[in-house]
């Protein structure tokens, strides 16, 4: 018996069980997509600068920086408590908010929410909170040596300690300070559409291709196990 004699036979022999599968797979996504809550996201693009850098002074790369902020425990209380968006908690943040870097060196910072204006307001609040904290880091204090050599204290590269016991007064004078900043490319803007949850239709097509491939798979295997069993089996 050919290949795809073989294939056919086992296709029809369980075509109503991969019917059956195929069809509750489908179903199951048609019903979560349309009882899913609705998510909107607002994009926006900063440019990190840092600000008020001496000459000899090396710092990180200003993107690496901003990351490093966000993804600090205490940067992200500090946002789940502000309550600009009531639904953002410390178990789905990561799925709410995302932010990257661009092969411009640039970030990308991407905010979630049930509604656009709230969505907007959740990334405005990121940006906020991201230019008010900067200002407060002890990390990237500039202390001077008897030779009057710039340097970085260690823990600036070993640790995430990101905010000063005591928030130091902003000074424009001060040279003993980096300041970092960054410069807004696009202001947060909200999708029209929701981006989550996807497509009924694009849903549906892709979980009929891989559940029909998957139970045909499954449906060969035993089949396959089946007569291996046959075949090694005691003779009556």
């Amino acid at each position: 018996m050919r290949y795809y004699q073989y294939f056919w036979k086992i296709l029809l022999k369980y075509k109503w069980w991969m019917t059956a599968i195929v069809g509750i797979a489908v179903g199951a996504a048609v019903v979560f997509c349309l009882h899913a809550t609705p998510l909107y996201e607002a994009e926006a693009e900063i440019y990190p600068l840092v600000m008020k850098k001496d000459a000899e002074m090396m710092p990180l790369n200003p993107c690496r920086q901003v990351q490093r902020i966000a993804y600090s425990r205490q940067f992200r209380q500090l946002l789940v408590e502000s309550a600009v968006c009531p639904s953002l908690s410390e178990d789905n943040y990561d799925r709410r908010i995302a932010y990257y870097e661009t092969p411009r060196h640039t970030l990308i910072i991407t905010a979630r929410a049930e509604t656009p204006d709230a969505a907007e307001a959740l990334n405005r609040q990121f940006l906020t909170q991201l230019d008010f904290v900067a200002r407060q880091l002890t990390s990237v204090q500039m202390t001077l040596d008897d030779s009057l050599c710039e340097q970085i204290p260690w823990d600036y590269y070993f640790h995430q300690v990101d905010f000063a016991p005591e928030s130091p007064v902003l000074d424009s004078s001060d040279s003993t300070h980096t300041y970092f900043l960054f410069d807004m490319l696009s202001v947060p803007t909200s999708s029209a559409a929701p981006v989550y949850p996807p497509n009924i239709l694009k849903t549906a097509v892709l979980t009929f291709l891989i559940s029909a491939f998957l139970s045909f798979v499954g449906v060969c295997l035993v089949e396959e196990i089946r007569n291996r069993l046959i075949k090694h089996s005691p003779a009556q």
